[in-house]
């Protein structure tokens, strides 16, 4: 008699035992197996959420994205990416439908969307949609990082380097600068449109080949990218340019190039230079009156000093022209008057003027 006769016989069920052991066995798995999705899931950096691929619905949602967005973990089963999109027309619901249909499609999708958070704070999120298989169902999986910081950090820097840019090229400045084999990286100011340069046509180009024929601007990049910084003048065309030079270095120190900051001085140069001819041409008609002497025994100074008294000069105009210290031009009126015997600078001119002390 066989094995299954006699056990039916006796009244043994083995085959349906089995059966419910495996079944509880496979239960068991299951759920251990499900437990740890959950956990991971949970435990993950990133925010993840499940998305239905035809309605774009939340299906479910870890515990970093609930945090992230504000959502309790009942909220947030059944949402639709619009109800934490930003509104932004580039931010849309049809557009979030389109990325998810195109990554159920088979297509990862990945860029950095503008959402809000359940309180109506804007986030930035880096998102990465991709299609999954999660206990038998097909959907997408969207895994977002908060790059919110980092967004703020770029716009900052963004509107700081367009306000640095703005004062640059609204100065009559030039800024240059130049990386270690002295190719042009930057160009800008209003002091090149002076110059009739078009900022664009430096980039790459090399400052010892553009400017050969500037030998102030030559030297200045030669000597900045072997370290040195420094304060120098150059003049092109008709214009004179002071110019700040220094070595630009990483942090380990080594030198990658170098900048400059050129300041239009060409105004403050003709007015030195009007000013030293007009000191020489003073110096020369006194030294001819020091040749004839004078009868108040002035010394070339006091003499010089007492041309432009007569002049109706206050003590700090004699000291610009003349390129002394306004003590020093008061103490020179000073003797002036002792020696002429005069009780002020007025009746000092007048005398001068009418005893033909002054040529």
């Amino acid at each position: 008699m066989s094995q299954k006769k006699t056990a039916q016989r006796n009244g043994a069920r083995p085959a349906r035992g089995r059966t419910n052991t495996e079944r509880k066995r496979a239960e068991e798995a299951l759920r251990a197996s499900e437990a740890t999705y959950r956990a991971i899931f949970n435990a993950a950096n990133e925010g993840i959420i499940v998305l239905d691929m035809q309605t774009g619905q939340v299906v479910d949602a870890n515990a970093t994205f609930r945090n992230v967005f504000g959502y309790a973990p009942e909220e947030a089963r059944g949402l639709r990416v619009g109800d934490f999109s930003s509104g932004e027309p580039a931010y849309t619901q049809q557009d979030a439908l389109r990325l998810i249909h195109e990554a159920a499609g088979g297509e990862p999708q990945h860029f950095e969307w503008l959402a809000k958070s359940r309180d109506g704070n804007l986030l930035w999120i880096d998102v990465t949609l991709k299609r999954a298989t999660i206990a038998g169902r097909d959907c997408v999986l969207a895994v977002g990082r908060d790059v919110t910081e980092r967004k703020r950090a770029e716009e900052a820097l963004r509107q700081s380097e367009e306000r640095v840019h703005s004062v640059v090229a609204n100065a009559p400045v030039i800024l240059f600068a130049v990386d270690r084999e002295g190719l042009f990286t930057l160009a800008e100011g209003k002091g090149l449109t002076a110059l009739g340069v078009n900022p664009d046509e430096h980039i790459g180009l090399s400052v010892f080949d553009l400017y050969r024929d500037v030998p102030e601007i030559v030297e200045a990049a030669r000597r900045a990218l072997v370290g040195e910084a420094f304060t120098t003048t150059a003049r092109a065309e008709e214009l004179v340019f002071e110019a700040h030079v220094a070595p630009v270095r990483d942090h380990d120190g080594r030198i990658t190039g170098a900048i400059a900051v050129a300041t239009d001085i060409t105004e403050r140069k003709q007015a030195e230079e009007a000013l030293q001819k007009a000191r020489e041409e003073l110096e020369a008609r006194v030294e001819r009156q020091m040749e004839r002497g004078n009868p108040y025994g002035l010394t070339f100074r006091e003499l010089t000093v007492l041309h432009v008294v007569a002049a109706g000069k206050a003590d700090k105009e004699i000291a610009s022209q003349l390129g002394i210290s306004p003590l020093t031009a008061s103490k020179h009126l000073a003797n002036i008057l002792s020696k002429m015997d005069a009780a002020s600078r007025t009746e000092a001119g007048v005398r001068a003027l009418r005893e033909g002390l002054l040529d």
